[in-house]
């Protein structure tokens, strides 16, 4: 059986939104394949942009913090090519430790460190 929403479903503004209820609810299509992809288990551009944006990194520093060429960042960040799940891991770590400098970490910090480390 088909949703109701889904039935009521209609291509929007210039093809670029997809209308479920008139006038109340539409979503942009990169919206809405990024709810695709993280309903399917995949890692959706979203994450990436966020992440981005949280750790005030440029595309050249974050590339190097994730040992990765820049063009291939900007292909996760535009949703040109899916994200690994190394990479978002990747991110993730990055987000734990911070380094700061060419030299990395040789431990993770525990939850009462990073506590400390971010109050």
């Amino acid at each position: 059986m088909v949703c109701k929403a889904y039935a009521q479903a209609k291509i929007g503004f210039a093809g670029r939104t997809v209308d479920w209820i008139e006038d109340e609810l539409d979503l942009a299509a990169d919206n809405l394949r990024n709810l695709a992809v993280e309903q399917f288990g995949g890692i959706g551009l979203e994450r990436i942009r966020h992440w981005l944006h949280d750790t005030g990194l440029t595309l050249a520093q974050a590339a190097e913090a994730l040992g990765i060429s820049r063009r291939m960042l900007i292909y996760y960040r535009d949703g040109e090519k899916p994200i690994p799940r190394a990479i978002w891991l990747a991110c993730l770590g990055w987000e734990a430790v911070r380094p700061t400098g060419p030299t990395l970490p040789q431990h993770i910090p525990s939850a009462k460190e990073y506590a400390v480390l971010h109050a």
